[in-house]
């Protein structure tokens, strides 16, 4: 088939349907082939065991189970265990199937082999209470032997209610264990954080939510002695003030005795003054007079020198000042009032500094308050914080202990076997029937790959051996016009019958044409001479002769609309020579030939000449019912006339030519110039001439019969003739004229359109025995 053409359903239907002997011999040696696979495949069997689970011999509300989680997980643990390599070469061991003289590689793989054998099919029974939980499971062991298939499965079943009881008893043990240890951590964690909680009020002793009441009151308090210490701070202040302001009326009043001093040595006394004063003046006067005149090293001006340092001297000492500070006019040189009013100003001032001090620290515990009272919330908060993990970790260590409490009652629980466990429900049975291989399994398979074989096959002829089966296929691979499309002859079984047939004698076997391939054979197409008088119509003629027979079926139909086709590509030819051919044998070039001549004479009303130039292998007078001498082989050899080798059928305008006499019919190249010649002898006297020609393979006689044409017909069987070899055909002619094609066999589900046949077998006979 043409790689752009899709297929439909109704072509695979088809490519099956053409196919279905061989699809049928496919299913039935893979069938048999599955019958032979079970009697030779060995036998295995299958031995199970119920192992269903039971609850808690104790109630709940008493002594809770120590092993929690799904039985699925569990199941699963457990099956690991059995299955592990240890427990199954012990089993192997124990039942003779791993043995001392094996291999290290003969055991595993002995191991291996138990574990695919042994399965476990989980019991869902949990939807009964509302949930899907595994009540229980089965397993099962297959091997070749049933009595040692029944052991293994309870050695097997054994293993997984021992192995299960260990497990819960090992999580029992190492949750106490787990337990015990959890507990000590928790109490060393609960120690540290009491000690957590005491250094953390040690640390922010004042600041305690506890204590926010008593930091209050006492900021209260110092919020009062701070106004006091202020108003105490002001009244030193003010105290100074009033010192500052009489020192300085002191002090002016002192300088102005100074002033009266030194107008006193001048030669005028001065009353009130300090002679000291006065002194001093006068020492320095003459100092100055002194220096004036001489150097510093000059006896007197020592002598004043000193005199003057005593001066200083008791002057300082009177009032109360350095030496460094005795100067003339000096304000600090005053009586001892003023000395007396600064000496009570100093102790003002430190009087004040005092009371500023204390004003100073009572602002600062102030201050130190207001920051407790200010953190007191966030203490309290980090303080909280210890006191809920104090709490959680009290609480977590009472959990342990109910739970350590727990975990030794459930450990003595399973200990005593009073617990959650497995217990073998139904034991492992003895196998009698073989539980593989399946039969109808094997059975199965075999038809499936019947099937898959015969159809690959049958795709596979068609994918690469492909043929044509449509007229488009035809038109787009060759590019030739198609004349027409020949429906199969296996439209007329129907018809065949019903209609009347000869026996089976009058069919002629291998010389039939392939047309009549699509018929069925023998009872279908005969009916006794008691049921129909006599043998009226030869099989061979009525199933060719389709157009003279059957004129109203489809083929008929078909014939006709090629005859029609054929005469418009010859209209420009006055008696045009139609050629018709094929690549091979028994694609129905001679039945086509025959029903075209037909056509042309009764329905088209032409005369018409049939000459077979098929000297290997004639067919037409055969078909037709006449004799096959003589012909055209006894003209060419001088015995009879050409008019006495032109036979006449049925008093109507249709002439045959037969192919001769056997031993005269010898084709030889220099006859074609012959059959040039009389073929321009003939066309004066007929209106269509029609040659059946021998097919293009193998013979080459086709090559020069070609040239004599003015068209050529050529026929193709569907679905039997390869399209390469159509192809080489084509190319191997090279035709200088029209060519047409005509494709028969023509299944009528892929015609463009479709007739249904009308039959009349009373008149069909009626006509037939009229001609005759």
């Amino acid at each position: 088939m043409s790689a752009s053409t899709e297929l439909t359903i109704g072509d695979y239907i088809d490519i099956l349907r053409r196919h279905k002997w061989m699809i049928v011999g496919a299913v039935v040696v893979c069938l048999a082939a599955s019958v032979a696979l079970y009697e030779v495949l060995p036998k295995t069997y299958r031995s199970t065991t119920t192992i269903l689970l039971e609850g808690q011999k104790i109630p709940e509300n008493y002594v809770k189970t120590g092993v929690e989680g799904k039985v699925d997980s569990r199941l699963y643990a457990v099956q690991q265990i059995v299955m592990s390599r240890t427990l199954l070469a012990k089993i192997g061991e124990q039942f003779g199937l791993i043995t001392p003289q094996m291999s290290s590689f003969e055991r595993e793989s002995v191991v291996q082999s138990m574990r695919q054998r042994t399965q476990i099919t989980k019991m869902r029974l949990g939807h009964l209470k509302g949930q899907d939980t595994t009540e229980g499971f089965t397993l099962s062991f297959d091997h070749t032997d049933p009595v040692i298939t029944m052991k293994v499965a309870e050695a097997l079943a054994a293993q997984f209610i021992e192995q299960d009881l260990k497990l819960r008893e090992q999580v029992l043990e190492g949750a106490s264990e787990f337990l015990d240890q959890e507990l000590k951590l928790a109490e060393a964690k609960l120690e540290e954080q009491e000690q957590a909680i005491s250094a953390f009020r040690a640390k922010y002793m004042g600041e305690l939510p506890q204590q926010m009441e008593a930091n209050l009151r006492t900021l209260d308090r110092l919020q009062t002695e701070v106004i006091a210490a202020r108003d105490n701070v002001q009244a030193a202040k003010n105290k100074i003030e009033v010192l500052d302001q009489r020192i300085k009326e002191a002090t002016a009043a002192a300088a102005q005795g100074v002033t009266q001093a030194a107008s006193s040595t001048s030669g005028q006394p001065t009353h009130g003054g300090d002679p000291l004063l006065a002194r001093l003046a006068e020492l320095e006067r003459n100092l100055t007079a002194l220096s004036a005149e001489y150097r510093d090293n000059y006896p007197d001006i020592i002598l004043l020198r000193k005199e003057i340092d005593s001066v200083k001297a008791q002057l300082a000492l009177k009032y109360g000042v350095q030496k460094e500070e005795v100067q003339q006019g000096s304000p600090k040189l005053i009586d001892p009032i003023v000395l007396d009013l600064m000496r009570q100003r100093d102790e003002a001032v430190k009087d004040l500094e005092a009371r500023q001090d204390r004003l100073r620290r009572l602002l600062e515990q102030v201050k130190d308050y207001e920051g407790r009272v200010e953190r007191t919330p966030m203490r309290e908060q980090e303080l909280s914080i210890l006191v809920r993990d104090y709490d959680n970790m009290q609480k977590n260590y009472q959990a342990l202990l109910d739970k350590r409490l727990n975990a030794r009652l459930a450990e003595n629980l399973e200990k005593r076997q009073k617990g959650e466990q497995f217990r073998i429900l139904d034991p492992a049975n003895l196998p009698i029937a073989p539980e593989s291989p399946k039969q109808y399994m094997i059975l199965l398979g075999g038809l499936v790959v019947g099937c898959g074989l015969g159809g690959g096959a049958a795709f596979a002829l068609e994918l690469f051996r492909p043929a044509f089966r449509r007229v488009e296929q035809v038109e787009g691979l060759l590019g030739v016009p198609i004349l027409a499309g020949i429906p199969s002859f296996a439209t007329l079984i129907g018809a065949g019958k019903k209609s009347i047939a000869g026996p089976p004698s009058a069919i002629e076997g291998k010389k039939k044409s392939r047309l009549l391939g699509y018929l069925k054979r023998g009872r279908d197409r005969e009916l006794s001479a008691s049921q129909m008088g006599t043998n009226l119509i030869p099989s061979t003629i009525s199933w060719n002769l389709v157009a003279k027979w059957w004129p109203d079926s489809m083929i008929s139909e078909q014939y006709r609309v090629a005859a029609t086709r054929l005469a418009l590509m010859s209209k420009e030819h006055d008696h045009p020579v139609a050629l018709v051919t094929s690549s091979v044998l028994g694609e129905g070039k001679s039945t086509t030939t025959l029903n075209l001549g037909y056509i042309f004479a009764h329905a088209l009303d032409k005369r018409t000449l049939i000459i077979d130039c098929d000297f290997k292998r004639p067919s037409v007078s055969r078909y037709l019912g006449i004799a096959s001498a003589p012909g055209l082989s006894d003209y060419w050899s001088g015995t009879h006339s050409i008019e006495a080798c032109i036979h006449q059928i049925e008093d109507g305008p249709l002439w045959v030519l037969p192919a001769g006499m056997e031993s005269h019919r010898v084709f030889e190249l220099s006859k074609i110039r012959q059959i040039e010649q009389l073929l321009n002898e003939l066309k004066p006297n007929y209106d269509q001439i029609l040659l059946d020609t021998p097919p293009v393979f193998p013979l080459a006689d086709l090559n020069f019969l070609s040239r004599l044409a003015d068209v050529m017909v050529f026929v193709i069987m569907a679905g039997k003739t390869g399209r390469d070899v159509v192809e080489t055909a084509f190319k191997a002619l090279r035709p200088q004229c029209k060519v047409g094609i005509i494709l028969a066999g023509v299944e009528s589900t892929s015609m463009p359109y479709y007739h249904y046949y009308h039959h009349d077998e009373e008149r069909v006979v009626a006509r037939y025995a009229a001609r005759r």
